[in-house]
């Protein structure tokens, strides 16, 4: 094998093996040392160019490399590479050097969905090192592109903690809100069209629909919006309660006992149910272990005015009569 043959192989080497979530300090000095060889820079160069014309041409190759991952004992790899003649002698040759690659790593990929049953909680690590713990009853999707990295917040609640990459933000869509970050933690919660996102560390854009100026969020600050109103509503919490949900407590500070059934049916099959005028509105402060269902509720009915009653399919609650005077 010639030295510049050899260069187009190691450099599509490199281009995996850097893409991977386990690349570390050490990976990056190596390359770096690498790239100084006669060549190196320029081999890399022609990789990267193809790398590009792949994912460019995505979806035409994706049909025709799944077929020989499922089938590669029964016919030998195959792809029309016609399409190569406009890239010159050194792109074919990259192109070439490619195809001994990894392809799942090389090509666009699609949406992945992350999800949670209730009661349940995950932990999930990105391709670019960001981190997402998932909360209970939950549903989001990820696509990492090459020049963005886009999760949807289908339903349910989120603390992200984001990989630092300039060149790629991160863009969160949830119902009419975008949130835009670069690098930092913070918290999503989308529930029966309330929206809030909740800062730990660094700033957060978050844009609505039909709004044209983005609103900053700083530490200690969270955003609330009902989906498909105007306006939204800024506050400063204590963003350690926002997350409680992560160690198995919800903390809550005067809300109505309508979001706290809301949250606890997230938890667990049975529903509770508010029974009797103005139950709902009955309001709250406290925090609630996430432990058995039945215990949540005696502690509730500890705390607050109301009673619980079990029947064949539903816990309901209803609100204790005052004392007379």
């Amino acid at each position: 094998m010639s030295r510049s043959a050899q260069h187009l192989q190691e450099a599509a080497e490199w281009l995996t093996r850097l893409q991977r979530p386990e690349v570390e300090e050490t990976d990056w000095l190596a390359f770096d040392a690498w790239l100084i060889e006669p060549g190196a820079q320029a081999a890399y160069d022609a990789v990267q160019a193809i790398d590009e014309e792949i994912f460019q041409r995505g979806s035409a190759l994706r049909g025709e490399l799944a077929e020989p991952r499922r089938a590669a004992a029964k016919r030998a790899f195959s792809i029309d590479w016609r399409w190569l003649g406009g890239l010159g002698v050194a792109g074919a040759a990259a192109a070439v050097a490619l195809a001994i690659a990894p392809w799942g790593e090389m090509l666009p990929q699609a949406d992945t969905l992350y999800s949670t049953a209730r009661g349940e909680s995950r932990g999930v690590q990105l391709a670019d090192g960001s981190h997402i713990d998932l909360n209970t009853d939950s549903r989001i999707s990820v696509r990492l592109e090459k020049d963005a990295r886009r999760v949807t917040v289908h339903d349910g609640q989120a603390l992200f903690d984001v990989a630092h990459d300039k060149a790629r933000p991160f863009l969160i869509s949830a119902g009419d809100e975008t949130v835009r970050v670069v690098g930092t933690k913070f918290d999503v919660r989308r529930r029966d069209g309330q929206l809030s996102v909740t800062v730990l560390r660094g700033l957060v854009e978050v844009s609505t629909d039909g709004d044209d100026t983005p609103v900053r969020l700083r530490p200690g600050q969270m955003l609330e919006h009902v989906e498909g109103a105007s306006g939204v509503t800024v506050t400063n919490v204590s963003a350690d309660d926002q997350v409680g949900w992560r160690s198995g407590r919800l903390i809550y500070r005067d809300q109505p006992l309508s979001r706290i059934v809301a949250d606890m049916n997230h938890y667990f099959d049975r529903p509770v149910r508010l029974e009797g005028e103005n139950t709902a509105a009955l309001r709250f402060s406290g925090v609630l272990i996430v432990d058995g269902q039945d215990a949540m509720v005696r502690r509730l009915t500890s705390l607050m005015p109301i009673s619980a009653t079990p029947t064949d399919d539903a816990i309901v609650l209803r609100g204790r009569p005052s004392a007379p005077n």
